[in-house]
């Protein structure tokens, strides 16, 4: 099984990880460029909970991210894992916006810093957002921007995902707690790594027990995991709030990749027409405004094709468990 896995991590993801298939025009709504979110909750299945407020966005916010593709979602199924399958964290940018560090951006072999509006509008599936409960302080912003510059443009580290599905993973039920914690900025990373260990890096989570090369996007997600170590430390239970559904449009519910891109028509208010600009070779785009439309104006209705399903992987069976 190791060498199909590991041939599928090499050919499959971006083809052309800075092409026009990985980095398309978009849609940034005008008065709401951070779209919005809904009241928080421990669950995966896809529906408006409460009253949508705007997302007001700050560095060290969580992004956990299921993509609708069925390649990511049958490797997370090889690790024992489902929903949601992939991850980010905000982080501050040289000009002082806000932007998303992702190792693994847009099915590509790479980590990218991208900006936080175009990258949320981009993602071709559903979004949760874990906010942090208090601010960071300019230290740790300043760390946390570090270590994302020097994660940038790193490639994917396929070796030790592929490792994930085979018993040399640091994720067991005994090894976890043995395994390697934060090596600290500069290396490879996979999703879930990038957010602990640049959270160790920043001072938010505990580098003591946190264990980066065995902690999933799931965990990140529920707080709970199948694995006993990751189970007792779940990283982000003390400083970020439960997940809450990101929306590009109050009232709707849906998947990223039904979300009218250009030149289809915009269904909301005003928004900006975002469009990757190239500049030196082989680099990855800017995203630049390029135009305004004014929208249809009209009502939008919950944009589902079919009733959400949970896996047998996609909760983790503790989670009905109240922590003491």
């Amino acid at each position: 099984m190791l060498p199909v896995v590991a041939l599928s991590l090499l050919l499959a993801p971006g083809g052309d990880p800075v092409g026009p298939k990985v980095y398309q025009p978009v849609y940034v709504p005008t008065d709401a460029p951070f779209g919005y979110i809904y009241q928080p909750s421990y669950d995966v299945q896809l529906a408006p909970r409460g009253t949508a407020r705007l997302y007001q966005p700050k560095a060290g916010d969580v992004l956990l991210m299921s993509d609708t593709t069925l390649f990511w979602t049958a490797l997370y199924r090889f690790a024992l894992s489902g929903r949601p399958g992939h991850s980010g964290i905000v982080v501050t940018m040289p000009d002082g916006k806000l932007g998303v560090l992702e190792a693994g951006f847009s099915d590509t072999t790479w980590t990218r810093i991208t900006p936080l509006d175009y990258r949320l509008a981009l993602f071709p599936g559903t979004v949760w957002v874990r906010e942090r409960r208090v601010p960071l302080t300019p230290e740790q912003d300043a760390r946390l921007t570090a270590f994302a510059r020097a994660a940038e443009n790193k490639p994917y580290a396929i070796g030790r995902f592929v490792l994930q599905v085979t018993p040399f993973s640091g994720r067991g039920l005994l090894r976890t707690a043995f395994a390697s914690g934060p090596r600290g900025p500069g290396n490879r990373l996979f999703c879930a790594e990038a957010i602990t260990e640049s959270a160790a890096f920043a001072g938010l989570i505990d580098p003591r027990t946190t264990r980066p090369g065995a902690t999933y996007p799931q965990d990140l997600f529920y707080d709970r995991a199948r694995n006993p170590y990751i189970d007792r430390h779940p990283p982000l239970l003390e400083g970020w709030e439960p997940p809450a559904q990101w929306t590009p449009l109050a009232g709707w519910s849906v998947k990223g990749r039904f979300v009218p891109r250009p030149p289809l028509p915009w269904p909301g208010g005003p928004a900006d027409i975002v469009h990757p600009i190239y500049g030196e070779p082989n680099q990855p785009p800017a995203p630049v405004v390029v135009g305004h439309v004014a929208g249809e104006l009209r009502p939008v209705a919950l944009v589902q094709q079919r009733p959400e399903r949970l896996g047998l992987l996609d909760r983790p069976p503790l989670f009905p468990r109240r922590r003491p």
